[in-house]
């Protein structure tokens, strides 16, 4: 269970190397574009176009790091929620056996020294 977590962790790593490979490719085409001249339309045209698919993908990325993000945050919660009953069980355990332990001795006690008085 332990791998999950950590395979996510990379995965969401990897989603923000990519972010900003793209978000950096898109700053170098917005500068090309305000770069070209009149001249060079069909250029600039291909530029927005790529520009938008860009975006696009940006968007895509960042909803999967979201999605990443609430994966994790949910396995998280329900280990949490895993550990915490688990805990809870425990100290109803102990409990018992001291309370269990408490009786025994003090009837233990009272039998002593029913028996040991005349």
């Amino acid at each position: 269970m332990s791998d999950e977590p950590t395979a996510l962790w990379q995965e969401l790593e990897t989603l923000r190397a990519t972010l900003r490979m793209t978000e950096d490719r898109l700053l170098r085409l917005e500068t090309v574009q305000s770069g070209l001249s009149d001249k060079h339309e069909e250029l600039r045209d291909e530029v927005r176009s790529e520009i938008k698919s860009l975006r696009n993908q940006i968007s895509e990325l960042k909803t999967k790091i979201d999605d990443s993000h609430k994966d994790i945050s949910d396995k998280f919660v329900k280990t949490n929620s895993k550990l915490d009953k688990l805990f809870g069980a425990r100290a109803v355990v102990t409990t018992l056996i001291t309370l269990l332990t408490s009786i025994l001795g003090s009837g233990a006690v009272h039998l002593a020294f029913s028996v040991g008085m005349p």
